[in-house]
């Protein structure tokens, strides 16, 4: 398996993608009961991405998990927030631009074959659907176990790839269809929270602070993310100020203890820890170097 395609996008920061490549033109499995999976992965975008595509020899499922984007499925233009998930075929001209605010994190498999047709008529897909996931941590679960099993590149990981990934869109349209009221009241709270710390994370320093913004106690406000999210509401408040915090030092004649003071850290050195824990290297490598 090739772990490059050549219409995958350069504008990301890193990935994890698989790819069966085009010398394999039969489908994985001759009985039609799987589904073809072509290529797929998790992509960490470039703050300025965008992609636009008149066609894709393949059917698609893409969904955003962290940052915001604009997406426009032929002549329907949708804002995406992360928990949102869409789908295209070859026949949907699509074009997908991320917000340099917030880079987005997202998923995308590629799949081709009648199984594909078939199981998007029995849910309800049709090219340009846009969903939001109901239980969009078991349906993350889902795509990152699909990845795991492709990248071991044998025929049982390709077979569990393509049943991990039709469960993955059954989850979906049934968590989408008919979620309970109050799991959909709590999901929408935590869209709101999430959406809240995005906004104002250059300014939060707690996440007490950003509770009280959402008008709600801390303690819930930690169990929302527990239950529909990755990473603690500590995690995401830090990885997004180190994010602002990387814009801020690419700015010419930026400073390391002027961007930290910003941000409301009281020593440079706390900013140093925070800032590495996120980039992997000190700040200091980054103040006034253009972006890449």
């Amino acid at each position: 398996m090739e772990q490059h395609a050549a219409y995958f996008s350069p504008q990301v920061a890193k990935a994890r993608r698989f790819f069966r490549g085009h010398t394999d033109h039969q489908p994985p499995f001759p009985d039609d009961l799987s589904l073809d999976v072509i290529a797929g992965g998790c992509e960490w975008c470039a703050p300025h991405f965008l992609m636009e595509r008149d066609t894709l020899p393949y059917h698609a499922m893409e969904y955003l998990r962290e940052g915001g984007c604009h997406i426009r499925l032929g002549d329907e233009e949708h804002p995406l927030r992360p928990g949102m998930a869409y789908f295209f075929d070859p026949d949907l001209p699509h074009r997908i631009e991320g917000d340099p605010a917030a880079p987005m994190v997202k998923y995308f498999f590629n799949f081709s074959g009648r199984r594909i047709e078939t199981l998007w008529s029995e849910l309800g897909i049709v090219p340009g659907t846009v969903l939001t996931a109901g239980e969009p941590s078991r349906f993350t679960q889902l795509l990152d176990e699909a990845i795991d099993h492709a990248l071991k590149n044998t025929p049982l990981g390709r077979r569990a790839c393509a049943s991990a990934l039709e469960h993955a869109m059954v989850v979906l349209v049934e968590s989408a269809q008919t979620p309970s009221a109050g799991g959909d009241a709590a999901f929408a709270t935590y869209l709101r929270c999430r959406n809240y710390l995005l906004r104002h994370c250059a300014a939060l320093t707690s996440i007490q602070a950003a509770a009280e913004g959402c008008g709600i106690s801390s303690a819930y406000f930690c169990r929302l993310f527990q239950r529909y999210d990755q990473e603690t509401p500590h995690d995401c408040l830090r990885r997004l100020r180190m994010h602002q915090a990387l814009q801020n030092l690419r700015e010419p004649g930026a400073q390391v203890k002027a961007v930290a003071a910003n941000l409301g850290f009281k020593s440079a050195a706390h900013f140093s820890r925070s800032f590495k824990s996120v980039h992997g290297h000190a700040p200091r490598r980054t103040a006034g170097a253009a972006p890449p």
